[in-house]
């Protein structure tokens, strides 16, 4: 149920999509419809970890950063300390908060909660914590992403064959 909230939500941003996670590793659903959200105008930000706490999540995430940059989504690396929180925030009305991470485990195996808030004054505080967090972060430059070294792209396509275990 949740994989199709998020779908339903994403799908139906008019102007900006901000997520927060520690964990991004989609599905083709969800990665999909992330990219279409940027493609057809709508400006979507993403605020991963610089750190992680797994390696394993930090190489797997990795692999999707070359397409979601093609799609025009804004990724923003969190440099100030650990980043666990778990939100999106749509057209700054609709949030969702919860213990859901973006990855496979979580969408479809743990027992994991979503509260929706469909409140102007909820999205206006949660947009605020957002953008604290994109105020502390380094935003990902896809020239320089696009410049990694070979040895990178292979430890990111082999993480990603390990990402259903995550």
């Amino acid at each position: 149920v949740i994989q199709q909230v998020l779908l339903t939500a994403i799908y139906s941003a008019r102007n900006e999509i901000t997520i927060t996670t520690p964990y991004l590793v989609p599905s083709d659903d969800l990665l999909q419809a992330i990219c279409i959200a940027s493609q057809r105008g709508v400006t979507v930000n993403i605020i991963i970890p610089l750190y992680y706490d797994s390696i394993l999540v930090k190489w797997a995430s990795r692999v999707f950063f070359t397409e979601l940059l093609d799609a025009g989504v804004k990724i923003y690396q969190f440099k100030n300390g650990v980043l666990h929180s778990k939100s999106i925030l749509i057209d700054q009305e609709l949030s969702l908060i919860g213990t859901v991470n973006l990855d496979m485990r979580s969408l479809w195996l743990n027992f994991e909660i979503t509260l929706v808030i469909d409140d102007k004054n909820i999205g206006k505080k949660l947009d605020y914590i957002q953008h604290q967090y994109i105020s502390n972060s380094k935003l990902l430059d896809k020239k320089h992403w696009i410049m990694r070294s070979l040895w990178k792209k292979i430890l990111e396509k082999i993480f990603y064959f390990l990402s259903p275990l995550l």
